[in-house]
């Protein structure tokens, strides 16, 4: 089975070619809600779903500065209940919102918990409506702690893999990756050259040890990554293929209450840099050189999105 298929959304109109404002949600992980939903009785309190409500209201009325609205938010790793899925769908379909989250474990017919990352993803139809297509993937590695909880709940891992999904959408191009999936070198080279950015969603305590995978994907792959884990693990940023003291621009950790931070990815200047030559690629200030082997001709490919 090939590890990535590729998703079209939207190519009708190419309004994230140039620039994509993302939104990186700084929210708590319960381990508590997470037992819970693998038992077969996730949390659905009103306790729970009003400040989340709460954020996402927030986040659709946000403006920037210049007027510029969030066009995808990112929640961590299990970290929202399968039965809110419908709700973010309309949600992201309604404030034309990207919404990339991921699932709480559900336990399927055969007795596997299933970790999942959704992307909601919001596009103009050729009559003029908006739609919103869901799309889900079940995590391709677990990670050890992940695996031993849940054999010694009685549960079982999925054996079948699910392809790593390589999205283009409305002009822009990404990849998600759920947690433990970043720790495979082999995964993370399948998409040098065809992504404008990652996004790495999260439950993870390990930040240092992810800290450092984070940074050397960003640079080997020459793309924007964009990590978002729990609030109080903290250390959910984005970080730049540039030099180090211009590689990490935003960074997030902690609070009490949910929030948000926003930034735009350059995606032009990016991919304008990629495209060029070691000795025009040196002099530049924003980006670092693209590494040896670099596949020009997917920068190509990402830049004829945008006609």
């Amino acid at each position: 089975m090939a590890k990535f298929e590729t998703v079209v959304v939207g190519s009708g109109a190419a309004d994230l070619h140039s620039s994509i404002q993302v939104a990186l949600a700084n929210i708590p992980v319960s381990a508590v809600n997470i037992e819970s939903s693998y038992l077969g009785r996730p949390n659905l309190s009103r306790a729970r779903l009003k400040p989340f409500t709460n954020l996402l209201n927030e986040i659709s009325l946000y403006r920037g500065k210049d007027g510029s609205r969030i066009d995808l938010v990112i929640f961590p790793e299990v970290s929202v209940p399968h039965a809110w899925e419908s709700m973010l769908v309309a949600w992201a379909r309604r404030h034309r919102i990207g919404v990339v989250c991921g699932l709480e474990h559900q336990v399927n017919a055969r007795g596997q918990a299933l970790n999942e990352v959704l992307a909601a993803l919001p596009y103009q139809t050729e009559s003029g409506h908006w739609a919103c297509i869901p799309i889900r993937r079940v995590k391709r590695f677990y990670s050890p702690a992940e695996e031993f909880t849940l054999l010694n709940e009685g549960l079982k891992i999925p054996i079948k893999k699910d392809p790593y999904h390589l999205i283009r959408w409305r002009g822009a191009s990404f990849t998600i990756y759920n947690c433990f999936e970043l720790a495979s070198i082999e995964d993370r080279s399948l998409f040098m050259g065809k992504v404008d950015f990652i996004i790495a969603c999260e439950f993870n305590r390990d930040v240092n040890y992810f800290s450092s995978v984070i940074e050397a994907a960003a640079r080997d792959l020459h793309c924007y990554v964009v990590q978002v884990n729990d609030s109080c693990y903290g250390d959910s940023k984005v970080v730049s293929p540039s030099k180090s003291e211009m590689m990490t621009p935003l960074r997030i950790k902690g609070g009490d209450n949910l929030t948000f931070l926003t930034m735009s990815l350059n995606l032009s200047a990016l991919r304008t840099h990629q495209r060029k030559g070691y000795g025009l690629q040196k002099e530049s200030k924003e980006f670092k050189p693209t590494p040896p082997g670099f596949p020009i001709a997917e920068v190509h490919v990402r830049i004829e999105l945008g006609k």
